[in-house]
């Protein structure tokens, strides 16, 4: 009865029935934790429940103005946090930020190749700078191109002396897969523990589903799940997760890590 009800009210366009489609999409979002507050979508659950020491080692990819970094850093004191960043501007406010010993700030960014890439510079709106030249931002925001110089990450590993990545985060607007890519040779040999990923519209826009980040991470031994404020919901992948709404966060951890999954699943 409820249903054809609703059936009915749903063959109105405008009116209630358009109030009701979009509260029903706001509570939508809320149930699904999509949100880019730390407190509110479940990347500050999975801090709590990550335990690194000393000596541990944390990659901060896209690390803007070091909202992450910090949260991490105060949770893991004495691991070593290298936080890239896109923009040379940004950077600077970075660098003022983060000066603790901790925190390694390099002059480049991440990917697939090493090499120079332009990227669009959104100037004070520096959360959405991309290397993806297609994005949605660009009917709301002008942009200026950019050159940065990029490195893959198995390359900086290498150059570094960093045989394992404890954590690493990316959150690189679109920019994620390719940022994957370059860390192939880490990834393939299991020198990364855990890795935290945003998916949104501008993978879409990158050309890269959710299909492919389970694919690429799966071959290599991973386990994947959506983050929630209850925890992180481990999945094999769905077609829905294709859903640019269904992040912004995902987890991958080594599959043979099974104390750390169990840690991290979502307690509902």
């Amino acid at each position: 009865m409820l249903a054809s009800l609703l059936w009915k009210l749903s063959r109105h366009k405008r009116g209630p029935s358009k109030w009701l489609r979009n509260q029903a999409e706001v509570y939508i979002d809320l149930f699904n934790d999509f949100d880019y507050d730390f407190h509110k979508n479940g990347e500050s659950v999975v801090i709590q429940r990550l335990s690194f020491g000393p000596g541990s080692t944390l990659f901060d990819v896209g690390a803007n103005v070091g909202d992450w970094s910090a949260m991490a850093a105060a949770a893991f004191p004495g691991a070593t946090i290298h936080a890239f960043e896109l923009s040379q501007r940004t950077r600077a406010v970075l660098t003022n930020r983060l000066s603790a010993a901790c925190h390694v700030i390099p002059a480049c960014a991440l990917g697939p190749s090493n090499g120079e890439l332009q990227y669009k510079d959104y100037g004070d709106e520096s959360t959405i700078n991309t290397l993806v030249e297609s994005t949605y931002h660009d009917g709301r925001s002008s942009f200026t191109h950019r050159v940065a110089n990029i490195v893959t990450g198995d390359d900086y590993m290498a150059a570094h002396g960093i045989e394992r990545i404890d954590l690493l985060k990316i959150d690189v607007e679109g920019f994620e897969y390719p940022v994957l890519e370059g860390f192939r040779n880490a990834l393939e040999q299991g020198r990364i523990s855990v890795i935290q990923f945003e998916y949104g519209y501008a993978n879409g826009d990158a050309g890269h589903l959710m299909k492919d980040f389970y694919t690429l991470l799966e071959k290599s031994g991973y386990v994947i799940g959506k983050i929630w404020t209850a925890g992180v919901l481990f999945s094999p992948f769905k077609y829905p997760m294709n859903n640019f709404d269904s992040g912004p966060n995902y987890l991958a951890v080594r599959h043979t890590d099974t104390a750390l999954i169990e840690s991290l699943r979502s307690r509902e």
